[in-house]
């Protein structure tokens, strides 16, 4: 014991400052260490910005969107989706939904996609948007396989017009040759009302969705691992959403103000 407590006076009197003693000089030594670490953890574990799209020109950019032409009627859907219902402007991309018949379907609207483009596998990807109320509309921003295939599919965030208070989380898959599907609702306040950021946190064994930053859910139930192009759109009626009535005031908007994809 007398033998430590010499080891110990020598190494206080070597490097010590007057007034400290040599507990505080060890502690300040090991909480520098500790910020040192936790710093190295917090840069291995922080998203790097890979891709981005800022909407900054007066039109859309050609050269990573497609303009959909396409009188989509899955699910008993009822919008023909013209080139000429989407445009950028302001700094957003803006589609709009109009009671209009068009290709034998009452509504005509917007969809754009990055197939052959820009393709997602893991990160973390966000989209800022202000999304449309309305019973019978159904804004949604997704992702799609790349390979061709039906699924999988993972819907980032889709809003029932007559309930903008929900948003829904759903991975569609097949395994075996059946079709299955995970999902979940976040109750919330009317997101209609004003921009929000909807993204997703992918990793090998997990998905996690967010609003505003804040996960809302997540599954690992079943987890992509393969390329996926993004879609945005604003459907109207069909088996789920129901159809428009008469309280729904056309033209609607759907606006996006940036996408934003990080890697580690």
């Amino acid at each position: 014991m007398n033998k430590i407590y010499g080891v110990i006076c020598t190494t206080a009197m070597l490097y010590c400052t007057p007034g400290e003693t040599f507990l505080e000089r060890q502690l300040s030594e090991f909480t520098e260490v500790q910020k040192e670490a936790v710093m190295e953890v917090e840069q291995a574990d922080s998203w790097q910005l890979v891709w981005q799209e800022e909407f900054e020109s007066n039109e859309i950019e050609m050269e990573t969107w497609n303009v959909l032409d396409d009188a989509f009627g899955f699910g008993n859907r009822k919008q023909h989706y013209k080139p000429k219902n989407v445009e950028v402007s302001n700094g957003a991309l803006k589609i709009t939904t109009k009671r209009e018949r068009s290709e034998g379907m009452p509504y005509t609207s917007g969809a754009v996609t990055t197939k052959g483009k820009a393709v997602f596998q893991q990160g973390k990807l966000e989209v800022r948007a202000k999304m449309p109320s309305g019973k019978g509309l159904l804004p949604a921003i997704w992702l799609w396989t790349n390979s061709g295939n039906t699924y999988p599919e993972i819907d980032i965030v889709e809003i029932l017009g007559q309930e903008p208070g929900q948003a829904w989380s759903t991975i569609h898959y097949e395994v075996g040759g059946l079709y299955s599907k995970t999902y979940s609702y976040a109750d919330l306040q009317d997101l209609t009302a004003d921009f929000h950021t909807y993204g997703i946190e992918w990793e090998k064994d997990s998905l996690t969705f967010l609003i505003d930053g804040n996960p809302v859910y997540t599954t690992a139930a079943y987890v992509p691992d393969e390329e996926m192009y993004l879609f945005i759109n604003t459907a109207v009626g069909g088996d789920w959403v129901g159809e428009p009535d008469g309280t729904v005031e056309f033209p609607k908007e759907l606006l996006v103000d940036w996408i934003r994809y990080y890697k580690k």
